[in-house]
């Protein structure tokens, strides 16, 4: 390493600076150790990175992974970025028409958010009809989509969830305290389709919400003794900060009537949580297509000057079997997820457990 430093120093034509190139290395260091996830951060980019975390920041509603080489996105539940055209598996091609290949993620982050009613736009690659789109997209503060409940047959209820943010626990046991109340149903479709996941207390709450008290939802594994745990169907695990349940008065029924639980390519992390749990314990069957296969848990630490962000642990359902690059395979498998095909599929798989 020393020595290639100082080769490059000597040698190049143009002299390098010697931070910039400290930088370079570090950031290469990081890339090689952690491809999908490794990055560091300058003093500026670290700020830049947690102006972009904050509430009404990221305007376009839209989520970034890296895989494959390839920033691959994914737009939230009718975001201005979903409403303008923009689909899941996109690939990130260029911003603006400034190429995006070899860029940090946390720069092409800056770059996407700015001030409501300006424009952003992306031009993507589309691998399902071999299309490159350029998409206007307007940047605006939205309200994000809250749980919501639906009937699509007789005694049959619809639970969709689109992210597991701060919100949504409790707005979904509302959603199924009110439906209850009003016309008691005896089965019961949770929606994942398209759920890029979200707070771990939020996803663990959702699971426990049809799981038995105590039965194990996610085993969380990494480098140290620290980062390994294992979370439970029980409120110590999704109630932040104490608090009353947000699943007290939840029907009993819930966690035995017949379910079935809709996943696509789109359901990624926390919806991968969830479905696996579901369908370990035996629960659920779980229809649609293979989810994303993003079972990693990434850490940003600060440092003196800048920060690094990494994998520090895996997640793993309670049968122990791999999600990071295979995902959770449906039981039932439906062609096209977003057609009527997938409702009905999930009906026929309810239908021996209605009376």
């Amino acid at each position: 390493m020393a020595a290639a430093f100082s080769e490059v120093q000597r040698s190049l034509v143009q002299k390098p600076d010697d931070r910039a190139l400290i930088v370079a290395a570090i950031k290469g260091m990081l890339h090689g150790a952690d491809p999908d996830s490794g990055e560091y951060f300058t003093a500026e980019e670290f700020e830049a990175y947690r102006q972009s975390k904050r509430p009404n920041q990221e305007s376009i509603g839209i989520e970034i992974k890296f895989r494959d080489g390839q920033y691959i996105l994914t737009p939230f539940q009718d975001s201005p970025a979903a409403q303008a055209g923009v689909v899941f598996a996109d690939q990130l091609y260029a911003v603006d028409g400034v190429r995006v290949k070899g860029l940090d993620a946390s720069l092409l982050e800056k770059k996407l958010a700015g001030p409501p009613g300006t424009k952003v736009a992306l031009t993507v690659f589309r691998e399902s009809t071999l299309s490159v789109h350029t998409i206007q997209v307007e940047r605006k503060t939205y309200t994000a989509a809250v749980p919501s409940f639906s009937r699509p047959s007789q005694g049959v209820g619809q639970l969709r969830v689109s992210r597991f943010d701060a919100l949504a626990l409790r707005k979904a046991a509302e959603a199924l305290r009110d439906a209850w109340h009003a016309e008691p149903f005896q089965a019961l479709i949770l929606d994942l389709r398209g759920c890029p996941g979200g707070l771990l207390e939020s996803t663990v709450g959702i699971a426990a919400m049809f799981l038995p008290k105590d039965a194990m939802v996610v085993r969380i594994a990494g480098a140290g003794s620290a980062s390994n745990s294992t979370y439970l169907a029980a409120p110590a695990f999704y109630q932040r900060n104490g608090g009353t349940d947000s699943l007290a008065g939840l029907p009993l029924e819930l966690q035995v009537m017949p379910m079935a639980v809709l996943v696509d390519s789109a359901t990624m992390a926390g919806g991968e949580i969830v479905a696996a749990a579901l369908q370990d314990h035996k629960r659920a069957v779980i229809v649609g297509r293979p989810t994303f296969g993003r079972a990693s848990i990434q850490t940003v630490r600060p440092l003196p000057i800048g920060a690094i962000k990494f994998t520090s642990a895996y997640f793993f359902p309670p049968n122990g079997r791999k999600i990071q690059g295979v995902g959770v395979v449906p039981d039932r498998l439906v062609e096209d997820p977003s057609a009527p095909d997938i409702i009905r599929a999930a009906l026929a798989a309810l239908k021996p457990g209605l009376r």
